[in-house]
């Protein structure tokens, strides 16, 4: 019966029936379907917290991959389409009337017995400065290509933005179901372009149609056929000498990426030397070489697949878990390792919304963030109190009492809190710090003033107009 009243409703192209439409497609996601909906479970270790930003090209596939993840997770129980307009991270409704990210959004998901919180962020150069302020707060990233395009305007940009912030990434090759997506010609884009070492852990499978089915993972050596049930039905088998031009073209690509990974890990050329072989190397020494590889900047893994057709994308949260690093890989500025176990976070973000108010997001640097809590804002030089302490699932929340250090806290009741403004838990535990760390660095009054009260730069503006709202209620919410 909903499925009738959804599909007649969103035939309907007037004006009276869109919010209607949006708002049943909505429920329907989340409710109709019989499948199980998960909810978010925290993990009190910070190794197993992942904080990513997904970044690309405009349509090379951000927000369809991210729409995979949060389905595959158990988070939702009903895949939407950029095209429907009922994607979960596209909740505006500018965003959803024109099929674009306007401006990033925040999710968090369990996959693997880990925490990913997840930032789907725009890929039109209009709004870069949505793509920055998620990347100076997360701990790796995903660069989304286009697989018979390459590397594009937009992905240099997002690239530079990551390198600007030393953010470690994976590159993942979508829409390789289509005639002219080719693996080679991305993977020499990305060397060309970006001078990094593309380290390919994946090959596409094609059936006799040259349509994408599955992928090899060169790590497993494994081959895996996604076969329907909206990419949930997955056979995989270990490759035999029997498999003839697969396995050899596999045992072939293994070794190039094995010789990559010993010129950054002793482990690895030991393994060749010793024994000659690199089928003698294990999966879990070659996922630890990744890890290790991948924080140089000079390494890049890079995964593929097809999102809208369902093919890859549980393989990519694998890679995401098992490659891109924890909060504790990648040690925190040297000044908020001065606040130990008192809390510091910065603000990265700041929403309206209709029914709870101003939502800030923060990052989580030390500490833990508790319902109720006073913060001390450094910028400022005041006190606010929290109201409520949320998990973001896009532009729904989910409330809990305590959020731990690496984590991403949405909060409300905060009135004067900028993007870029660092809290804590009080003025003296921000005194002590400072102190500290001033001690520690021999920095000088105005050097610490810099660091402790940087805010986010705006870049200038690019164009200029006039916004006349439609009626008097919008001009008061604007």
């Amino acid at each position: 019966m909903q499925g009738k009243l959804l599909r007649s409703l969103t035939t309907k192209s007037t004006k009276i029936h869109a919010p209607i439409c949006l708002y049943i497609q909505r429920f329907y996601a989340r409710n109709v379907t019989p499948k199980p909906v998960k909810s978010v479970k925290l993990n009190d270790n910070v190794y197993k917290i992942r904080n990513i930003g997904i970044s690309a090209h405009i349509d090379a596939g951000k927000t369809t991959t991210t729409e995979r993840m949060l389905f595959y997770s158990g988070l939702i129980n009903h895949m939407g389409e950029v095209h429907d307009g009922n994607t979960v991270t596209d909740y505006m409704e500018q965003e959803r009337n024109r099929g674009i990210t306007i401006r990033s959004a925040a999710v968090c998901i369990n996959w693997q017995d880990h925490v990913i919180n997840i930032i789907d962020t725009p890929g039109h150069i209009d709004f870069t400065m949505e793509v920055e302020q998620a990347l100076n707060v997360m701990d790796g990233a995903v660069i989304v290509l286009d697989g018979s395009a390459g590397v594009e305007a937009q992905t240099i940009t997002v690239w530079r933005q990551a390198d600007k912030f030393s953010i470690p990434r994976l590159v993942y090759v979508n829409k390789m179901d289509r005639p002219d997506a080719d693996l080679d010609m991305c993977v020499k884009s990305i060397r060309d372009r970006f001078k990094v070492i593309p380290l390919v852990l994946q090959l596409p499978v094609k059936n006799n149609k040259g349509s994408m089915v599955g992928l090899i993972d060169l790590i497993t050596m494994e081959q895996i056929i996604w076969t329907g049930n909206q990419g949930c039905d997955v056979q995989a088998r270990k490759l035999t000498p029997e498999d003839e031009t697969i396995y050899e073209k596999a045992l072939c690509a293994r070794g190039v990426l094995s010789e990559q990974l010993a010129d950054c890990s002793e482990s690895i050329a030991d393994v060749i030397i010793n024994e000659g072989n690199n089928q003698l190397i294990p999966a879990a020494q070659m996922k630890e070489a990744l890890r290790q590889a991948i924080l140089d900047m000079n390494h890049v893994p890079v995964v593929c697949g097809s999102s809208y057709k369902n093919i890859g994308v549980q393989k990519l949260m694998d890679a995401i878990v098992d490659i891109l690093p924890s909060p504790c890989d990648r040690p925190a500025l040297a000044m908020y390792q001065h606040f130990e176990d008192s809390l510091c976070a910065r603000a990265f973000k700041v929403v309206h919304d209709k029914h709870k108010g101003a939502v800030t997001f923060f990052r989580i640097y030390s500490g833990s963030f508790k319902k109720g809590q006073k913060l001390y804002n450094i910028h400022l030089d005041q006190s606010e109190q929290i109201s409520r302490l949320l998990l973001a699932e896009a532009d729904d929340y989910k409330e809990v009492s305590e959020l731990q250090c690496g984590n991403m806290a949405a909060v409300t009741g905060l009135k004067n809190t900028m993007c870029g403004d660092l809290v804590c838990s009080s003025e003296k535990a921000y005194k002590s710090a400072r102190k500290s760390f001033a001690k520690a660095s021999k920095a000088s009054d105005e050097q610490l003033n810099e660091l402790f009260n940087a805010r986010t730069r705006i870049p200038d503006p690019v164009f200029f107009c006039s916004i006349e709202p439609p009626s008097q209620a919008w001009g008061n919410y604007i």
